[in-house]
């Protein structure tokens, strides 16, 4: 029996799910859904797209406006002055005076002086502010000693504080011990503080006189400075 002589019979069937089971049988009925299957492995990864072209760089956007000064900061504290050199004198001396024992060392010649004073007569300087002075000094000596023997003795000085009062600021000799008629050089310095108006002077204090001897120019020096 075909499937048009089967529909045709069905039309005049009693029993209906006779029928339908019929077909069924005959395919013409759709079964449940069955599961669904497992998804099937992922394929490979397909190969990079090339890489577009670079866009254009966009305008460069206005600079903005500058923002307003701040306020000036506190002034600092103004620092301690410093040291003061407003006073200061350099003596010299070219002749070959005798220097008697305890007697004072007068260099004659002025080169510069500014505010301290000097007094050739006396050998004396005076510094005219109180504070801390610094002197060098030099001075080439020949030994007058005139004993028989003529014993090799050092040639000193000594730089003395005669006003207001007599005090000893510093010595100095030469190095070496001198025969008769032998010359040598005395030389130091001295840093010492001092009150406005103190004078001071150098003094022969060796055991015999000396003679100043002029080398190149000059047998004596000595200067002096304010430094604070």
């Amino acid at each position: 029996m075909n499937r048009e002589d089967f529909n045709d019979k069905c039309k005049d069937c009693n029993d209906c799910c006779l029928c339908e089971v019929i077909k069924c049988l005959c395919n013409d009925c759709t079964g449940p859904t069955g599961p669904t299957g497992r998804t099937g492995d992922r394929g490979p990864t397909g190969p990079t797209g090339a890489t577009g072209m670079t866009g254009p760089t966009g305008p460069t956007g206005a600079t903005g406006m500058t923002g307003p000064t701040g306020p000036t900061g506190a002034t600092g504290a103004t620092g301690p002055s410093g040291g003061s050199f407003n006073a200061a004198a350099m003596v010299h001396d070219e002749n070959n005076a005798v220097v008697p024992i305890n007697e004072a060392i007068k260099p004659s010649i002025i080169n510069l002086t500014n505010g301290i004073t000097y007094d050739p007569t006396s050998g004396e300087f005076m510094v005219p502010q109180t504070g801390q002075y610094l002197i060098n000094w030099w001075f080439n000596v020949r030994s007058k000693n005139t004993n028989t023997e003529c014993e090799p003795i050092a040639l000193g000085i000594e730089l003395h504080q005669t006003t207001p009062g007599f005090n000893l600021i510093a010595h100095s000799s030469t190095h070496n011990r001198l025969s008769c008629c032998d010359t040598g050089t005395i030389s130091g310095n001295a840093l010492f503080a001092a009150n406005a108006n103190d004078k001071f002077r150098f003094v022969n204090t060796s055991n015999t006189d000396f003679q100043l001897v002029p080398n190149d120019r000059y047998s004596a020096s000595f200067s002096i400075t304010r430094i604070n």
